[in-house]
């Protein structure tokens, strides 16, 4: 009997063991190989960012298509999982929260609003669940589970901020305004470290201006913008807010130029294109029209074999083939070192901060450290003749992340 009871306690032992092991880690695949790897995506597809990541199911599942015909993940298939949360933040909590308790769950999120990725950065962490996510500095930092997709917003700023004195050295100093959301995205860019940086750089901040997601009017923003003399107007918004801010210096006839970030993109120029005719945006994507590039020939063979849209050729398409590779990447070097069992939240977090220079389908470059988890390069884009051209090549954006997170 004591040799029975001794046994079955070493087997309780083994099993409680086993079990803090799976909640610690979020997932683990401890019987070996997986026979999928499912990959989670929380977009605002329907709501205010609709014309921008709309997109968003087509670019994860054409992705996965290629992987999966390409060998899967060391041979083991690749499942998108993607979830419409319409730019609400609780609906995005809530579709997180369904996910967490899939068998299996996945091993990897993907989110496009950034107020969903603030409510849920505490909850990644204690999952221990890798996220990948449009970058604010509230969602981003300080470092947890979190990445960004792309440089943080106040860093991108800074690049147009950079060129913008660049490009005026010598002449009167521009003057430049805010007119962005009222959201954690909009005021992204409305940092201390954002407003001394044009400052240090001679560019003067006249105003700063703040709208809604959903309002349709931002004329009377405009003309205290223009009361100013604002040479440029700096917008941190997605799909529509650009196009708003565009269409009322337009029709007041305000000769401004229109700037943005990732948001200002190929979807603002199918709404209204004569609008954005000198417009400036900082990208860390390849774009479009550059189509020489090895990724966009990718993503252009897809959007022609599974019979998309024109107009999903946005940001949001090859970022979500960018945001695939980069998982294989990190999973495949985890399986070649350690295998399969040792894929799991903890190890995709440290791999990713181990990554350097690693070109993502020839359609960007992501590096990360344990203390940064955003990428730090891009270039700006202007619209010439309707099209977006780039006026610089990838460059280092200045590090304009809260103080207390640089190190």
């Amino acid at each position: 009997m004591k040799k029975i009871t001794k046994s079955f306690t070493g087997v309780t032992v083994i099993l409680i063991f086993a079990f803090i092991t799976v909640f610690s880690t979020g997932f683990v695949f401890a019987g070996g190989k997986p026979d999928k790897l499912v990959y989670g995506c929380i977009p605002d597809m329907t709501g205010p960012y609709a014309p921008i990541v709309g997109p968003a199911y087509a670019a994860f599942t054409d992705a996965a298509e290629y992987v999966n015909a390409n060998g899967g993940i060391r041979g083991v298939p690749i499942e998108v999982m993607v979830r419409d949360c319409a730019g609400k933040v609780d609906k995005g909590v809530n579709m997180y929260m369904q996910m967490r308790e899939m068998k299996p769950r996945p091993s990897m999120i993907y989110g496009v609003v950034s107020g969903v990725g603030e409510a849920l950065k505490e909850r990644f962490n204690e999952d221990q669940m890798p996220a990948m996510w449009v970058c604010s500095s509230a969602v981003i930092y300080p470092a947890m589970y979190t990445f960004g997709a792309y440089p943080n917003y106040a860093d991108t700023c800074g690049l147009f901020i950079e060129w913008l004195a660049e490009s005026n050295k010598g002449k009167k100093a521009p003057r430049m305004a805010f007119l962005t959301w009222d959201t954690t995205y909009g005021r992204a860019v409305l940092s201390d470290e954002v407003y001394q940086y044009a400052k240090d750089k001679g560019v003067k901040i006249v105003a700063t201006e703040l709208f809604g997601v959903r309002d349709m009017d931002v004329t009377n923003q405009m003309m205290r913008i223009r009361a100013k003399k604002a040479d440029w107007i700096f917008t941190n918004t997605a799909g529509s807010g650009p196009v708003r801010v565009a269409k009322a210096a337009h029709e007041m006839g305000y000769k401004v130029g229109i700037a943005g970030s990732v948001g200002l993109d190929d979807s603002c120029l199918y709404i209204n294109r004569e609008i954005f005719e000198g417009a400036v945006t900082a990208h860390s994507f390849i774009n479009w029209s550059e189509t020489d590039n090895k990724g966009i020939q990718l993503a252009n063979h897809y959007i022609k074999k599974n019979k998309r849209k024109p107009t999903y050729r946005t940001a949001m398409y090859p970022m979500g083939f960018a945001a695939i590779f980069t998982f294989k990447e990190i999973v495949e070097r985890i399986v070649d070192r350690d295998g399969w069992d040792h894929v799991n939240g903890p190890m995709i977090k440290k791999e990713l901060e181990q990554l350097h220079n690693f070109n993502a389908g020839d359609i960007t470059t992501y590096s990360f450290t344990p203390d940064r988890h955003s990428p730090n390069t891009a270039k700006l884009y202007q619209v010439q003749g309707g099209i977006w051209r780039p006026i610089t090549e990838m460059r280092k954006c200045p590090d304009l992340r809260p103080a207390k997170f640089r190190k």
